[in-house]
């Protein structure tokens, strides 16, 4: 059993969708399997609800992405899944004491070893084949699920590809040592589907996609014109696709995963949870159940099962959450066994921890059935956020609330104190264009696609969702257009004489139309816009002058103290700019020495970011950790000063904490290397090398990471891909150790006075230069 003892931190619920970056991972690239989430997503949602090596579980791993993404993030995970070929995938997956050196010896005597039963398939004619005696094993006699499109799994093979296969496998079985025995049927395993007639070819003139049906209808499905691929090329293709996989895999999970204890998986039902967990020692939980009669799994990995020979105990096809499938499991057998499993979660999460639930299913009856159950159990329920899992825009459907384009993060706590929450009485009409004046008030201006998005998660808890589904795309324009009109560039807009507000805060109504009226008069006295907004803004809350005064003073100046204009587009872009003299506000105030409960990486930004302040510069905190509570004291600003656009910008925007002057231009940038890999740092800082390439000349990107990982830090800061020409990023970056800045913080020395140069001089650097 796995235990945690970590102390709870109060968490905010995410509640908008994360940009997926889905084919960009090795994780989909290292073995086929029915589903997954996007890693970015599963990442973002575990350094968010799971303190520092908390302990996470997931109940249905399928192909273990909420595994992975918690290694690389130094979380220790437990996972459990009634499949086999799921524990098989997901083991092998997150496995890293792998001797690629001992792997390519072996890989390399059975290419040797195989060549004359390759060299025979290649010039034997069809006769030849046909009579050909296997004598070496394969699955025989073997019945597939009764829709598969043959009666046996050897027949969803050419008797070619059988003679490659049944030879390989026999070399791979007698490897005498276990761990690369698994290895290399891990890489068999990954080209099975390829090998078989199932597999479809490429597009005629490309030499990349094309694929297996299984993962495609979710059946054995043989295609009209099968496109037969060598057995031995397939092998050959996913050996150097698993090699680069694991390579990448290694990197990102670092030392972490070598523990034993800190990955297990279990191949049982989720409702036997309790025989390996305790009560109450998980830190958070992150799982994607299947759903209904959407995918058999247990059936579909029939053929994996039967050529790994994994065990498999016939009778898990009882407790398998399933409707229909070869026993004809009922919606009851399958809601009963959902229920029995979630109850076992609620009792091993700790109280006051999160659960994070995908939903994706076609009938929206089923999301009902699964919220009544998870209060019912004990869960209390927060929000639901629509992720995409694709770039497909859903607003050019026929019908785009029919079905969701999109999965559902719904996020449930364990709570010591009951919360009912009792779902708005609004009519579809209005919960549209209140979602609509939401996104609008949010963005400036809404797209109709990302007024779509915005509105799933309130039609699903106002139970309008089956309502909705109904309407036609012209239904939801008419909707729209009543109340707003499309700008130029194709954006909703607030109509202008219509008086809204019901769910926008006060300060931001205000801003939006004070905005406006500027734009549009250009300049204007203070009675004048006062005088304008006053009437836009009777719905709910009557701003006093004072109010708008104030939201003025951010977003305009007046020069002559009489008329307002607003700020230049790039003083605009200081979201949260300081008024006053920065150092004179810090200067005269003794640095706090109790640093808020958060995660170490958090608790480090926090420190960087008082002594930021300390040292006369404002802190912009990055994206993914600003959402931490802890940093609601931090006086900071949310936009950056930089010239930068698409990936680029994203990536800036990423960086743990960045240091800017008073008109927010970055003056110095750390990466906090405990939960970030050190590559991706190094990525982040040549993004904003582009933009500010002075920082690279006065060293003034940092790498802030434990002694432990000296060894680790020097050699990626010395012979990664970064290094050398063109970028000599090694003679640009510098690096601190943790325990370093901890000491500095806490020093009485820097009570008083503190200049940037004394954590400088704490600074060590790749190489030894003239600094």
């Amino acid at each position: 059993m796995m235990t945690n003892n970590n102390i709870n931190v109060i968490y905010e619920p995410i509640r908008n969708a994360i940009p997926p970056m889905k084919a960009s991972s090795w994780l989909y690239k290292i073995h086929p399997y029915f589903t997954r989430q996007p890693l970015n997503v599963v990442e973002e949602y575990i350094r968010h609800f799971c303190p520092a090596n908390g302990l996470v579980l997931d109940p249905f791993c399928g192909s273990g992405v909420v595994a992975a993404a918690a290694l690389a993030n130094q979380r220790k995970s437990i996972c459990l899944d009634i499949d086999p070929l799921a524990c098989f995938i997901t083991a092998n997956t997150c496995e890293t004491k792998i001797d690629f050196e001992h792997v390519d010896i072996l890989y390399k005597d059975i290419t040797k070893r195989m060549s004359k039963i390759l060299n025979f398939v290649k010039i034997a004619s069809d006769k030849e084949i046909n009579s050909y005696e296997l004598k070496k094993w394969y699955p025989k006699n073997v019945r597939l699920p009764l829709n598969a499109d043959r009666q046996y799994v050897d027949e969803m093979f050419t008797k070619r590809n059988l003679i490659i296969m049944s030879n390989l496998l026999n070399l791979i079985n007698g490897l005498s040592d276990k761990r690369t025995q698994q290895f290399f049927l891990f890489v068999f395993s990954s080209a099975l589907d390829k090998m078989s007639i199932m597999y479809r070819a490429p597009e005629k003139g490309k030499t990349h996609g094309g694929g297996s049906g299984l993962f495609l209808v979710y059946r054995y499905w043989v295609p009209q014109n099968p496109g037969e691929k060598d057995a031995w090329l397939a092998f050959s293709e996913s050996y150097t696709r698993v090699i680069k996989a694991k390579q990448a895999s290694i990197k990102l999970f670092g030392d972490y995963a070598s523990n034993d204890k800190i990955f297990i998986v279990y191949n049982d039902s989720a409702d036997n949870l309790d025989s390996y967990i305790e009560e109450a020692s998980v830190d958070y939980i992150f799982t994607d159940p299947p759903y209904g009669a959407h995918i058999a799994y247990l059936d579909l990995s029939t053929m994996y099962r039967e050529w790994l020979k994994l065990p498999f105990e016939v009778s898990l096809k009882n407790k398998e959450a399933i409707e229909g499938g070869d026993l004809s499991h009922t919606n009851e057998h399958y809601l009963k066994v959902l229920s029995e499993s979630f109850e076992k979660m609620f009792i091993a999460l700790k109280d006051d921890a999160w659960m994070s639930l995908v939903y994706f299913h076609k009938n929206p009856n089923l999301w009902y059935s699964i919220r009544d159950m998870m209060k019912y159990i004990g869960f209390t329920y927060i929000n639901v956020v629509a992720q995409p899992l694709s770039n497909r825009s859903f607003h050019k459907v026929k019908r785009p609330l029919r079905v969701l384009g999109e999965s559902l993060v719904v996020n449930f706590k364990k709570s010591t104190k009951r919360i009912f929450s009792v779902p708005m009485s609004l009519p579809l009409a209005n919960i549209i264009k209140n979602v609509a004046e939401r996104v609008i008030y949010k963005n400036g201006g809404a797209t109709t696609e990302e007024i779509l998005r915005e509105v799933v998660p309130d039609l699903f808890e106002n139970e309008l969702f089956i309502d909705a589904a109904s309407k036609s795309m012209s239904d939801i324009l008419g909707i729209l257009g009543s109340d707003f009109d499309m700008d130029s560039n194709s954006l909703w807009q607030i109509r202008s004489e219509r008086k809204v507000g019901n769910f926008i805060p006060p300060r931001l109504r205000i801003q939006y139309y004070v905005i406006g009226y500027l734009r549009k008069v250009k300049k204007a006295s203070f009675d004048e816009i006062v005088t304008t907004i006053l009437p836009l803004l009777v719905n709910g809350h009557k701003p006093t002058r004072d109010d708008i005064l104030d939201v003025l003073r951010e977003i305009a100046i007046s020069s002559n103290g009489i008329s307002w204009e607003l700020k230049d587009p790039k003083g605009t872009l200081i979201q949260e700019e300081l008024q006053l003299n920065v150092q004179s506000t810090v200067v005269d105030r003794d640095i706090p020495t109790e640093i808020p409960e958060s995660t170490q990486h958090n608790q480090h930004i926090y420190r960087l970011a008082i002594l930021c302040l300390k040292a006369g510069y404002v802190p912009f905190i990055g994206k993914r950790e600003r959402i931490d509570p802890m940093f609601r004291s931090i006086k900071s600003i949310t936009s950056l000063n930089v010239d930068a656009e698409g990936f680029d910008k994203k990536r800036i925007e990423q960086i743990d904490i960045i240091w800017t002057d008073s008109k927010g231009k970055p003056v110095w940038a750390f990466e906090i290397e405990e939960s970030t890999p050190i590559l991706s740092a190094l990525e982040r800082f040549t993004s904003l090398l582009k933009v500010i390439p002075e920082l690279g000349k006065d060293r003034k990107l940092t790498i802030v990471a434990p002694r432990s990982r000296r060894k680790k830090l020097l050699q990626e800061l010395t012979s990664s891909s970064y290094i050398g020409h063109p970028l000599f990023i090694e003679n640009k970056v510098s690096y601190l150790f943790s325990d370093k800045l901890v000491e500095l913080f806490t020093s009485r020395k820097i009570q008083k006075v503190f200049s940037s140069k004394d954590l400088f001089n704490e600074c060590d650097f790749p190489r030894a230069n003239s600094k």
